[in-house]
């Protein structure tokens, strides 16, 4: 548009412009039509810039093209397009989160350098245990539909299983670090045959090689160990049930099935997945009977004051708040088999 408000001509090239007289024609807004050649020629002296019409016009047209183009889709519906159907999602796993979460190692803190002793070994055991403890809720609150259950829920399995989470983690390490011969707590503290000869440390120990044998026998998977153990978290309830028992019952369905995957990863022979599954579950069957066993002797060293051993204040508490229920019988086990006094495979 001329800055005279003057409709401009066509561009050069198109027409080549010739004035009658001698190129001094007046042009105003009503003679601007009278001769072409002087119009145009006054508008270029006006300052007027061809190249800059024709950007705006395109620019224009551009404008009208924008225009009639549909909407580009939302930003999920547009990634989604970019990605072929057949493409796998990249969703992770429910045994890659397990080893996610999976608690880092724990040091005991025990001084090698002083004579063992049976009250000093156990204080520190304890001391340890409480460590783990805290360590085993936060990994709990950390599992996929664990926070689903009621808060009550949550804290009753907890309290009842948190010595099969320490036992059956126990059996991992002795069988990974010590091949099951020795009892490795801790990197830090490892239980040989000598300390396991002091008193009130036999018996314990006894149950607890039980468990890293039975990691050897059977060569236990890495995947297999964090599925079972998630279900020795929800092996043992209230008679009375729980208050949210329906997602219980649903989450638990679920780590069984991804105990048969880990099974299913491990074997190269489809025909023998059943037969294996059946080992791992008579194990965990079997934990019920050792820490049975390991409870008696847990109540009985908190309870007997004149052994001078030392419980954490959490530690403490929780046991307060099992040992009635173990002894009026109000909690029960989840078996996978019928029980019989051979629960050993």
């Amino acid at each position: 548009m001329c800055r005279f408000n003057y409709h401009v001509p066509s561009s050069p090239g198109q027409h080549n412009y010739l004035c009658a007289g001698r190129n001094d024609c007046i042009i105003d807004k009503i003679r601007r039509k009278n001769c072409p050649a002087c119009r145009f020629r006054k508008c270029l002296q006006a300052g007027m810039n061809l190249e800059a019409r024709k950007n705006k016009k395109l620019i224009r047209l551009k404008g009208q093209q924008t225009t009639m183009e549909p909407n580009p889709p939302p930003p999920d519906e547009r990634a989604c397009a970019l990605i072929p159907k057949s493409m796998p999602q990249l969703v992770p796993t429910m045994l890659s989160l397990l080893k996610a979460i999976e608690p880092e190692a724990i040091y005991s803190g025990y001084d090698s350098t002083i004579p063992d002793t049976s009250t000093r070994l156990m204080t520190t055991l304890n001391r340890l245990g409480g460590q783990q403890v805290v360590s085993a809720v936060k990994w709990a609150k950390s599992l996929p539909g664990f926070r689903n259950l009621h808060l009550d829920d949550q804290m009753t399995l907890l309290q009842c299983s948190w010595l099969f989470l320490m036992s059956f983690g126990l059996g991992w390490r002795s069988y990974q670090q010590c091949n099951g011969g020795m009892l490795c707590f801790a990197p830090d503290l490892v239980i040989n045959d000598e300390r396991m000869k002091l008193p009130y440390m036999t018996d314990q120990c006894e149950q607890m090689l039980k468990i890293s044998t039975e990691f050897v026998r059977l060569q236990v998977s890495y995947d297999e160990y964090l599925c079972m153990k998630v279900l020795l978290l929800l092996s043992t309830v209230p008679k009375d049930g729980l208050k949210s028992q329906a997602v219980f019952d649903e989450i638990r369905m679920t780590y069984i099935k991804e105990l048969g995957k880990a099974i299913v990863k491990r074997e190269e022979n489809s025909s023998q997945n059943w037969q294996r599954f059946y080992q791992l579950t008579k194990l965990l069957d079997s934990m019920q009977e050792m820490v049975g066993g390991l409870l008696q002797i847990c109540f009985y060293t908190f309870v007997n004051k004149s052994l001078s051993v030392e419980f954490p204040e959490m530690l403490a508490e929780i046991i307060s708040n099992q040992l009635p229920k173990f002894k009026d019988g109000s909690v029960k086990p989840l078996l996978f088999h019928a029980l019989n006094h051979d629960t050993m495979p």
